[in-house]
């Protein structure tokens, strides 16, 4: 679990989150939604600890992130895996060698090891006998998959993705939203994603917290957001056609 507690961070003097205070479970799609330039994705930065927060805490079980030295900075992030908006993936890498990458910084693994997680990993994504391609020699679905596999390689606690639908057609969408959604269950991750996909958050949001102005306006699930009372909220969701229709009761 990861618990967010009054997180405030604003960039010359501007605010861009005021007073956030969340829990994200394990075992769950956990979102983060709202509009562009709501801040979601400075949120989900300080969460990886590329960014730092004004004020507030970030706990990791019940580990503060702001107390934590190098040494146990450096065991969180081998625990951590993240999904990058555009994949991410080397150019210069072969597939097998792109999911491999995580394992030569963080372990001690012999080069027959690391083959071997690699491959499982791509068949956990249902990718299978593209490991000596490039990535540029891959569709954008099949690229987010290599990415998630690369995201996984290091049976991670916790998963971060940063809208990874982002570029993809529909179908290949609801495959990439389905995906996450089954290995956040198997491997009983705690994963985040940060999106504004209506399609996604209907689909696979077990967990949801709603950013407008920085500011936190609502916390509920796939199940509840389309009976919110919550005018932003409501606004932001209309925004898609099919969920208005749903609203209207066409």
């Amino acid at each position: 679990m990861i618990k967010v507690e009054h997180l405030y961070k604003s960039f010359d003097g501007v605010p861009v989150l005021k007073d956030i205070s969340l829990e994200y479970e394990s075992g769950k799609c956990n979102m983060i939604i709202g509009a562009s330039g709501s801040g979601k994705t400075v949120l989900l930065k300080n969460l990886i600890g590329l960014l730092q927060p004004d004020s507030g805490d970030i706990c990791y079980g019940e580990d503060k992130l702001s107390e934590m030295n190098y040494e146990r900075q450096k065991a969180l992030r081998q625990k951590i895996g993240v999904l990058f908006q555009g994949s991410a993936l080397f150019d210069f890498a072969t597939v097998l060698e792109n999911v491999m990458f995580p394992m030569e910084f963080f372990t001690d693994w012999s080069k027959a090891q690391m083959r071997e997680r690699a491959r499982y990993c791509l068949e956990k994504v249902n990718v299978t006998g593209s490991e000596d391609k490039y990535p540029n020699e891959l569709s954008g679905g099949m690229q987010k998959r290599v990415g998630i596999a690369r995201a996984i390689a290091l049976n991670p606690e916790y998963l971060f993705c940063d809208e990874p639908n982002s570029g993809l057609d529909p179908y290949t969408s609801i495959l990439i939203d389905r995906l996450i959604s089954d290995l956040t269950k198997e491997f009983g991750m705690t994963t985040v994603v940060n999106t504004h996909d209506m399609n996604s958050i209907l689909e696979i949001g077990d967990k949801i917290g709603f950013i407008s102005q920085g500011s936190l306006l609502w916390q509920g699930d796939r199940h509840t957001i389309l009976k919110t009372e919550c005018k932003e909220l409501r606004d932001f969701v209309c925004a898609n056609t099919l969920a208005r229709n749903i609203i209207e009761g066409r």
